[in-house]
């Protein structure tokens, strides 16, 4: 006879929990990761709502495990959402992330969950809007101009772009006369056309680089190497997980980092402000 592992009572042969004990766990469950998401979006400290979490963790009897779970996700959730909804400053990012330590969580363990690079992808695109840049400290192996301030290098990154194939494809349309066992000789000709289709072909993988005047790519697998200032662009256009920048003159590359999640937003901002603010530079000293 098993024994449920929420409510501790006999709970039949061959299973450990009760129908109604799990409905009523996954039920408290989504209210913790709720509870926790709207305390991040409303800037609250984790000791205002540490009380309302133990309560609902007791009423559903909630193993420590699963609710810790939760406030993880929870919170992962809320920074997502208030990251993306305006770009945060540096004591709103420390506030977000004392809300995690508050909750008795590592700060290594917050730099493993998806809402960790939404707080500095946020923060980022703040201080380019406010002129408050920080040099990015990550390897650069390109050759900066003078005076080009590295903004952001993101590693693993595939680009792409959208080229036609043209393909020709006929039609048998006369006769046939069978010659022999398995052969046939065919009268008439071959009416045929010219087709063609556009599909998004891979260019070369490897590392992007913004900066205050441009944007550099260092391809690793077939050497694709470029450098493109803002003043060659005339778009940039924001996919889920990708940029498209579209140069002057030329077909519009996506450009894809392959190991961060949902990239396209962020990416697409901090662009869009760096250019906004290399235009106003050029256009002050001429």
């Amino acid at each position: 006879m098993g024994i449920c592992r929420y409510c501790h009572q006999k709970a039949g042969w061959f299973t450990d929990a009760h129908d109604a004990c799990v409905q009523k766990a996954n039920a408290g469950i989504e209210s913790v990761k709720t509870c926790m998401a709207d305390a991040v979006i409303a800037g609250r400290q984790y000791s205002e709502v540490s009380a309302t979490v133990a309560k609902l963790a007791a009423d559903a009897a909630i193993p420590q495990d699963q609710v810790n779970a939760a406030l993880k996700e929870g919170w992962s959730q809320g920074a997502w959402k208030r990251c993306r909804a305006q770009p945060i400053t540096d004591p709103e990012f420390s506030a977000i992330s004392d809300l995690y330590r508050g909750a008795g969580f590592q700060q290594d363990e917050m730099r493993k969950t998806p809402g960790f690079p939404a707080m500095v992808f946020s923060f980022l695109i703040w201080t380019v809007l406010h002129d408050e840049i920080e040099p990015y400290q990550g390897s650069v192996r390109f050759n900066l101009q003078s005076g080009e301030i590295p903004v952001f290098g993101v590693a693993n990154v595939l680009v792409s772009e959208q080229r036609t194939v043209s393909s020709y494809v006929g039609r048998y349309s006369g006769a046939s006369i069978r010659v022999a066992n398995g052969l046939y000789y065919h009268l008439g000709g071959v009416r045929g056309h010219k087709e063609e289709h556009t599909s998004l072909q891979q260019v070369d993988y490897g590392d992007f680089l913004m900066t205050t005047r441009s944007v550099y790519f260092g391809g690793t697998e077939k050497g694709v190497n470029f450098r493109l200032p803002y003043s060659h662009i005339i778009r940039f256009e924001p996919y889920s997980d990708a940029v498209g920048i579209c140069r002057d003159g030329g077909r519009e590359q996506i450009f894809a980092p392959q190991q961060v999640v949902a990239s396209g937003w962020w990416l697409f901002n901090v662009l869009q402000a760096l250019a906004s603010k290399d235009s106003a530079a050029k256009g002050h000293h001429a």
